[in-house]
């Protein structure tokens, strides 16, 4: 539905720059954008996806609703899946609703137009063949100027109708009982109007406009495009009216003196095209006697430019999203396995500090009035992955970061890593940590440095009780966590396929804090699994009517 608000505004905010051109080329845009916003829903299905940089990063901006429980067919792999408490959560009874709003919606619509239809077929049953020779030679004369090759057959109501024509192959043209009485001059006037709704195809177009607000009922936009296409079919037959060589005066004053005469108007769910509907005169009536509007009709070639550049538009459109693979997302709320967790300390020492060097590009050891950056703030540390703890893996990781003025991080980038997941979880801590920035002759500088991150098995245990302190585990008395928006700039085709698991903690206002990885999958993914997963908001969960930090675990599953 974005791109397809997207279309219609862009056609909506292109009307008053076309002021100038006239109403056949104006409406020659609404309907090609109104066709254009009715098939994005359905070529967003069927051609293949199309994910440029430019877009995934603008519709990543965007949020999305998210629904709690299974979005996900039976047996296949969620994308994400959030490990968070033993209670089960029901879906939403609004969002269940809504495909029932929807259907409930087009056949209300659908069947207004029904009803319209019916009464329309019974006029014309009622309504007698025109068998003065005055109005058949008349409108084959108008017909024959217009280059309408098509059979028309002329009806005349009994009762005071206003002038309408409706039908394809064989259009049909109504009159009132009073056309017999009628001038020629507004006689040829009044059938001028009805066959230039024939040759331009104004009613197949306004059928089409009625059907797309039946699909689209719930949608203003279409309703104001369908508004705006009529508007100017009308102006567009009233040019040709005078491009026929009618005073404007004259044809106004028969507009006029015809809804007057009307005994019922022209109702707005009809499916004919009317000739003077009365919400429409006074914009029709200021058109006409404008001696400076552009009364041109549209031709051929611009046609067929305006199909060009429509089918331009809207199949990469269709085609586009702002992800490379599809994304079904499921929050695990029963039978969950348990959190992994360290082996117990062997002691009550204090765990060393994992930064064992910081250096300054440029400065090598001590550098006279130059201080280096030092941490004040060690509340994440570095923890061990599964992987890495399972192989008994060891040493530093170094990390190139900017040290800004006010201590915080940015800019961080891998220089030397260790794999299975310790390289991300090095750079999770560190965006954590506060420093005490680099002076340079006693004035606080921001300073580009490489920081050595040390991994040891001795320190991991007492790592975790750190760890584990931020906050409590999901249990009895805790109300658990909703997801209500997701982000997220996901890779278009994931170079391997796989699961990256997250230990996350949840902060009081729903944030979620990164605090390591557990399982590693690529070093790539891995940080698209945390950089995607920093960006999501959650409800806070509660314990006693007070909201709380809460420590939970994420599975993100990548595949093509």
């Amino acid at each position: 539905m974005i791109k397809t608000t997207l279309v219609l505004l862009c056609v909506a905010g292109l009307m008053p720059l076309l002021r100038r051109r006239s109403a056949a080329e104006r409406h020659l845009v609404w309907a090609a954008g109104l066709s254009a916003a009715a098939l994005l829903p359905l070529l967003s299905l069927l051609l293949p996806p199309w994910a440029p940089d430019w877009a995934r990063q603008i519709m990543s901006a965007l949020p999305s609703p998210f629904e709690t429980g299974s979005l996900s067919a039976p047996g296949q792999t969620a994308d994400i899946v959030v490990r968070a408490t033993g209670l089960e959560s029901p879906p939403s009874a609004l969002v269940n609703l809504l495909p029932l709003s929807w259907v409930v919606g087009t056949a209300v619509v659908l069947f207004l137009l029904a009803a319209a239809a019916f009464n329309l077929a019974r006029l014309a049953l009622a309504a007698q063949p025109v068998s003065d020779p005055r109005l058949t030679q008349l409108a084959a004369d108008v017909a024959r100027t217009l280059h309408v090759k098509r059979p028309i057959r002329l009806l005349q109501c009994a009762r005071g109708i206003i002038p309408m024509t409706w039908g394809i192959r064989r259009p049909r043209v109504m009159l009132p009982a009073s056309a017999a009485g009628w001038s020629d001059d507004r006689t040829r006037a009044v059938l001028a109007h009805e066959l230039a709704h024939v040759r331009r195809g104004d009613w197949f177009v306004h059928m089409l406009a009625e059907l797309c607000c039946a699909i689209y009922w719930f949608h203003p936009l279409f309703w104001i495009a369908k508004r705006g296409l009529c508007r100017e079919s009308e102006h567009a037959a009233d040019d040709e009216v005078i491009g026929l060589g009618m005073n404007e005066g004259d044809y106004a004053a028969h507009l006029l003196e015809i809804v007057r005469a009307a005994q019922a108007p022209a109702r707005a769910w009809s499916p004919t095209v009317a000739m003077a509907r009365p919400s429409h005169l006074q914009r029709r009536f200021t058109a006409l006697l404008n001696a400076c509007a552009n009364r041109g009709s549209v031709t051929w070639g611009k046609a067929a430019a305006a199909v060009g550049i429509t089918l331009l538009v809207v199949l990469p459109l269709g085609a586009m999203t702002a992800r490379g693979l599809s994304m079904n997302i499921e929050i695990r709320t029963a039978n969950l396995p348990a959190i992994t967790e360290a082996a117990a300390p062997v002691s009550d020492r204090h765990a060393a500090p994992a930064v064992r060097n910081v250096r300054v590009a440029g400065l090598p050891g001590a550098a006279g009035a130059v201080s280096l950056p030092e941490v004040v703030e060690y509340t994440t540390p570095p923890l061990y992955s599964d992987q890495a703890r399972s192989r008994g893996i060891q040493g530093i990781v170094t990390v190139g970061a900017r040290v800004n003025v006010d201590g915080t991080v940015s800019d961080t980038r891998l220089v030397r890593g260790l794999g299975f997941g310790l390289d991300q979880n090095a750079l999770v801590a560190l965006r954590q940590w506060r420093f005490r920035p680099g002076q340079r002759a006693g004035v606080p500088v921001a300073m580009d440095a490489e920081i050595d991150v040390e991994f040891s098995l001795s320190n991991e245990a007492v790592n975790e009780l750190i760890a584990n302190d931020m906050a409590t585990r999901v249990g009895p008395g805790v109300t658990a966590p909703q997801a209500v928006r997701v982000f997220g700039l996901w890779p278009r085709r994931p170079k391997v396929q796989g699961t990256v698991v997250l230990d996350v903690v949840l902060l009081e206002d729903g944030t979620p804090k990164i605090v390591r990885v557990l399982q590693s999958l690529d070093p790539e993914l891995d940080e698209s699994a945390i950089r995607n997963f920093e960006q999501w908001r959650f409800s806070p969960a509660m314990k006693n009517g007070r909201a709380v930090k809460v420590r939970m675990n994420a599975e993100v599953h990548f595949h093509g």
